[in-house]
C-alpha cells in the first residue's frame, strides 16, 4: 500500500497575470415597484409588516430565464433601484414582465390587493433599467461579482455542447441549484439496464480565513433517477429536473439548462367522501408557471411517476424524478451514492484542462507530522473499562443511578441489560424478574436501580383521528406529555430511561401523525428522565457474520450496546480519561470549551420559534463535562439537559446577534483562569452568523472581536486558544483524495493548506464502509485486480471529508501545528465510538444536545415537517 504524504484537493486558483474579461447586460429593480410589493407583502401576511420576498421571484427567474446568470438577493431592500439581474444578453421586457406579473398573482392576497399592485407595475419600468457591465472576473476590483459569476462561468464553459469529457464520454447541462452552480451528466448513464444515472459536478465559490483571495471548490458525486414507478412521500415534495424543447415563456430564447420544480402527493376528496393522494406540481414555481399559463408544459405528474423512463429516454421536453432511498421499497439499491477517486481523479483533471489558463489545481498539500493525543485512534477495549466503570458514573452523578426500561418484549428487555452488563462489567436480573417495583443492584461504588415500566399508554401510538377530522397533532401530543407527567413519578435520582417503540415503518405514509417519539421525549423529560429509543428485536435473514479473531455479529446487540451508551454519554460521563498529551507537543492537557447555535423553525404543535446558543465546558481529562446556557449557569451535563429542556423547548425565545455574542462574551470570561489552558472551539457554518467575528470577512489572527467593540489580542484572554471549524455544508471545503506517483487513496491525516495556520484534517475509514473500493468506477472501465472491467453502479463507496481547521488565536510562543493535531486529533475522542466524528468531540457533543432536547427527525422525517401538518 503507498504511503500518501500529499494530498490532492478539488480546489481551482484564479491565475490574475490571465484576464477574464467578461460582457453582461445588467437590469436594476425599479425602486417604484417596492412601496405597492410590500404593501402586497404585507396584505399576505395579514397585515404584518413584511419585506418583499424576492426569492421566490428570483427562483422563477433563474428557472425560466436561461440567459439569466445571476439574481441579487438585496434588490428589493432600500426605496431606490438597486442592482438585480445579470444576464448574456437583454432579455425581452414582455417575457421578463409576464413572469413578474405571474408571480405576483401567486402571491397569497387578496384578488383586490392582487390587481391594485398589478395597476402600479409598469413594463417600461424595466425597459428603462438596462445597461452594459464590462467585468474582469481575474481582477481583484471586481471580486464581489465574481464571487457570483465564477460558478456560472464555469458551468457555461463546461457545459458548451461541443465539450466532451473524455472520462466516459460525457456531455454536461447546467441545472439549478441553491448554491453557486451545478451541472448534470446528460442523457443518463445506464438507461438500458434501467438503473439511469448522471454524473453530478457541484461548483462553488469560496475564501480561506486570513485572505480575500478566491477559489473555486469542485465537487462530484451522481444523481439517481427514479426509473419505474415510484412510492412518493407524505411529507416533502421530490425535485423533478426539466428540460423543454422550446421555452415556457414566450419571447424568450431556448436553452439546455435543465430547470427545477417539485411534486408531492397531494390529498384530495371524492364526491362520496373518499380520501385519495396523488402527485400534483407543488411549490412556488408551480404556482408562477400557472399564473403565467404555462404550467399545462410541464409533464402531467401521475404519467410521470407511473412511467418516468418514458421522459428519461426523450430528445425533447425530458423530465427525471430524482430518486431517494424509500422511493423503491425494498428493492435492492442498483446504482450507489458517490463517486470513488478512480472517477474524481480523471474528472478534476478534466475541468482543470478545460478551464486553463484562467484556472489552475491547488498544488497537493502537505501532511502535517503532528500528533497530540495519539492513542484515542486505538480501538476501546470495554471489559477493560468495565472494571472502573461504575465508580466513573459515581464521580459525575453521584453514588446512585436509576433505569427505567420501557420494554414491551422480553427479548428487547433481555437485549437491553445484556448490553447494560457488558458496560458495567456487572451480572444483572433476567428479564422475567425485573418489575414496576425495580430490583437494586450492587455494582460496588456505585448502587443500580434497575426497572421494566410496564405503560403501554406511554408507547402506543400517538391517539388521534384522521387529518382534518378530529384531534389535531399538537392535541395529541400535548395529551401523551400529560399522560406521562400523571402516569410517570417524579424521578428523585439521576434516572436515564430506554424506550423501545415501533420501527418507522409502522409511521410511513399517513401514519406519521400518530408516531409517539417526540411526545414520549418531552414528557419523560418532564419527570427529569433522559431518553434514548430502541426498535424491537428483529429476527436476523442470514447466519451472522463471522470474523477471524471477533465473536459472530450480532446486529440487535449492537443497536442496543448503542443506544445504552447514548444514555452513559447524556450523562456526561467517560468511561476513559483523555491521555496525556504526546512528546514535545503540549505542556500539560487544556481545557475544551464549545458553542453551539440551537436552531428550531416555529412550528404548530409548541407554536414557537427557538434560536438559543449553548456552551460545553471540559476539563483537561475529559471527564467532567458541564453545560451553560443564557439564564443557566454551569452544571453538569445530565441535570444541563435537562434544565435547558425544561427552559427553552416550548419557549419562543429567538435570540439575535447582540444577544448571542454577549453571551459568547460573559462565557468566555466566565472560563479564562479557571484552567491554565483552554482551547476553544467554534464552528464556521453554525456560529458565523450571530457571532460575526468568526467570519472570514471579520476574523482575524491572535485577536477576539465582539460586536462593536474593538478587537482585543488574545494575550488579554491567559491561556486561550481559539480554533475555527468549517465542514463541506453548502460545498465550503473541497473533495480530496490521496495523491501519489501509484494510484489515488483515501489516508487519514492533517494537512496544510494554503495559508499558514489553516489546515485540512481527513478522518478514518469507518467499519460500515470495509467494503468499499477506492479503485471501482462508475463511468468508465476501470482495472481491479490486473482485469478491466466494467463501470460498476452499484459499487460501494466511501470518501472523506475534508475539514478545515482554522487556528485562529494562540498565546506567544505556540506552535500552531500542535493546536491544529490536537483539534484534529479530537475528532476520535468521542467516548463509546471507535468511528472518527466530522466535528472534534467537544463540538460534535454540543451539537448532539440539540439532538437530545429536540430530535432534528423522526423516523427520517424533519420534525417541522411533521408538526407542522394541518
Amino acid at each position: 500500500m503507498p504511503r500518501y504524504d500529499h494530498l490532492a484537493v478539488t480546489t481551482l486558483r484564479l491565475d490574475p497575470s490571465v484576464a477574464m474579461p467578461r460582457v453582461y447586460h445588467q437590469l436594476r429593480f425599479p425602486g417604484v415597484w417596492k412601496d405597492p410589493l410590500r404593501r402586497l407583502a404585507q396584505a399576505a401576511r395579514g397585515g404584518s409588516v413584511a419585506s418583499i420576498p424576492i426569492q421566490s421571484l428570483n427562483d422563477a427567474i433563474t428557472a425560466l430565464v436561461p440567459d439569466c446568470v445571476v439574481t441579487m438577493t438585496r434588490a428589493t431592500q432600500g426605496n431606490d433601484d438597486q442592482d438585480w439581474l445579470l444576464t448574456y444578453r437583454k432579455i425581452d421586457t414582455r417575457a421578463l414582465f409576464s413572469i413578474v406579473a405571474g408571480w405576483v398573482r401567486a402571491q397569497k392576497a387578496g384578488p383586490n390587493q392582487i390587481a391594485a399592485t398589478l395597476t402600479q407595475l409598469d413594463p417600461a419600468d424595466l425597459d428603462r433599467q438596462w445597461s452594459q457591465l464590462n467585468v474582469d472576473l481575474a481582477a481583484v476590483q471586481h471580486r464581489d461579482l465574481a464571487f457570483r459569476l465564477l460558478p456560472m462561468e464555469i458551468a457555461a464553459t463546461l457545459s458548451q455542447p461541443d465539450v466532451v469529457c473524455g472520462h466516459g464520454d460525457l456531455r454536461f447541462r447546467r441545472c439549478a441549484t441553491d448554491t453557486g452552480a451545478e451541472l448534470i451528466s446528460w442523457p443518463p448513464l445506464a438507461i438500458e439496464e434501467e438503473t439511469p444515472y448522471s454524473v453530478k459536478i457541484g461548483i462553488t465559490t469560496q475564501t480561506i480565513p486570513t485572505s480575500s483571495e478566491l477559489f473555486v471548490y469542485m465537487t462530484f458525486g451522481v444523481r439517481r433517477w427514479v426509473p419505474v414507478r415510484a412510492k412518493l412521500a407524505f411529507d416533502h415534495g421530490h425535485n423533478v429536473y426539466l428540460a423543454p424543447t422550446l421555452p415556457y415563456v414566450t419571447g424568450l430564447a431556448n436553452s439546455r439548462h435543465f430547470g427545477r420544480a417539485r411534486i408531492r402527493l397531494t390529498r384530495s376528496s371524492a364526491a362520496d367522501g373518499n380520501t385519495s393522494y396523488g402527485p400534483q406540481w407543488d411549490d412556488a414555481l408551480a404556482r408562477v408557471l400557472h399564473q403565467v399559463g404555462c404550467l399545462s408544459r410541464l409533464p402531467d405528474p401521475q404519467q410521470l411517476t407511473d412511467k418516468p423512463m418514458d421522459y428519461l429516454q426523450r430528445e425533447g421536453d425530458a423530465a427525471a424524478l430524482v430518486y431517494s432511498p424509500g422511493m423503491l421499497g425494498r428493492r435492492k439499491e442498483k446504482v450507489s451514492a458517490g463517486l470513488s477517486p478512480a472517477d474524481r481523479e480523471p474528472l478534476i483533471t478534466w475541468v482543470t484542462e478545460t478551464l486553463t489558463p484562467h484556472l489552475h489545481l491547488l498544488e497537493p498539500q502537505l501532511r502535517v507530522p503532528a500528533s497530540v493525543y495519539p492513542q484515542l485512534r486505538r480501538a476501546t477495549n470495554v471489559n477493560e473499562q468495565a472494571t472502573t466503570f461504575p465508580a466513573q458514573i459515581c464521580s459525575v452523578i453521584g453514588q446512585r443511578l436509576d433505569i427505567d426500561l420501557f420494554t414491551d418484549t422480553a427479548p428487547s428487555t433481555t437485549y437491553a441489560l445484556t448490553a447494560l452488563a457488558a458496560r458495567l462489567g456487572v451480572n444483572l436480573p433476567t428479564a422475567d424478574q425485573l418489575t414496576d417495583t425495580g430490583i437494586m443492584v450492587d455494582c460496588g461504588a456505585l448502587t443500580l436501580g434497575l426497572r421494566r415500566s410496564s405503560s403501554p399508554g406511554i408507547t402506543a401510538d400517538l391517539d388521534r383521528d384522521a387529518p382534518g377530522a378530529g384531534k389535531k397533532l399538537q392535541d395529541a401530543v400535548q395529551a401523551r406529555v400529560t399522560h406521562i407527567e400523571a402516569t410517570v413519578p417524579r424521578a428523585k435520582v439521576p434516572t436515564i430511561a430506554l424506550v423501545e417503540i415501533a420501527g418507522p415503518d409502522s409511521y410511513s405514509g399517513a401514519r406519521r401523525g400518530h408516531d409517539p417519539i417526540f411526545a414520549i421525549r418531552q414528557g419523560l423529560l418532564r419527570t427529569d428522565r433522559l431518553t434514548q429509543f430502541i426498535t424491537p428485536v428483529v429476527e436476523p435473514t442470514k447466519p451472522p457474520r463471522i470474523r477471524e479473531g471477533r465473536e459472530p455479529s450480532d446486529p440487535n446487540l449492537e443497536r442496543f450496546i448503542s443506544a445504552v451508551d447514548d444514555l452513559f454519554r447524556q450523562l456526561g460521563v467517560r468511561p476513559a480519561p483523555l491521555p496525556r498529551p504526546f512528546a514535545n507537543t503540549l505542556q500539560q492537557q487544556p481545557a475544551l470549551l464549545a458553542f453551539w447555535v440551537i436552531r428550531q423553525n416555529k412550528g404548530r404543535t409548541w407554536g414557537v420559534r427557538r434560536q438559543v446558543p449553548i456552551a460545553v465546558l471540559i476539563d483537561p481529562t475529559g471527564q467532567d463535562v458541564r453545560i451553560c446556557a443564557p439564564q443557566i449557569d454551569w452544571q453538569p451535563l445530565h441535570t444541563g439537559l435537562l434544565e435547558i429542556g425544561r427552559r427553552y423547548v416550548n419557549v419562543d425565545l429567538n435570540m439575535g446577534p447582540d444577544e448571542i455574542t454577549r453571551f459568547v462574551k460573559e462565557t468566555i470570561a466566565a472560563v479564562v483562569g479557571a484552567y491554565p489552558d483552554v482551547l476553544m472551539l467554534t464552528h464556521a457554518q453554525n456560529l458565523r452568523s450571530e457571532w460575526k467575528f468568526v467570519s472570514n470577512s471579520q476574523v482575524k489572527l491572535d485577536l477576539l472581536g465582539f460586536g462593536a467593540d474593538n478587537p482585543q489580542p488574545i494575550a488579554k484572554y491567559p491561556g486561550l486558544r481559539h480554533i475555527r471549524v468549517r465542514t463541506a455544508e453548502a460545498g465550503e471545503t473541497p473533495e480530496c483524495f490521496g495523491f501519489s506517483t501509484s494510484e489515488p487513496g483515501q489516508p487519514l491525516g492533517l494537512w496544510r493548506y494554503v495559508f499558514d495556520r489553516v489546515y485540512g484534517s481527513t478522518g478514518s475509514k469507518p467499519m460500515s464502509a470495509s467494503n468499499a473500493i477506492k479503485s471501482v468506477s462508475k463511468i468508465a472501465p476501470y482495472e481491479h485486480k490486473d482485469e478491466m472491467r466494467a463501470p460498476k453502479a452499484s459499487a460501494h463507496v466511501w470518501n472523506q471529508q475534508f475539514i478545515e481547521l482554522f487556528v485562529a488565536a494562540i498565546q506567544p510562543g505556540d506552535v500552531p501545528d500542535h493546536w491544529a493535531a490536537l483539534a484534529h486529533d479530537l475528532r476520535w475522542a468521542a467516548p463509546y465510538s471507535d468511528v472518527t466524528t466530522t466535528l472534534p468531540w467537544p463540538l460534535h457533543l454540543a451539537k448532539q444536545v440539540d439532538e437530545y432536547l429536540l430530535p432534528a427527525k423522526i423516523n427520517g422525517m424533519s420534525v417541522v415537517d411533521q408538526l407542522d401538518e394541518p
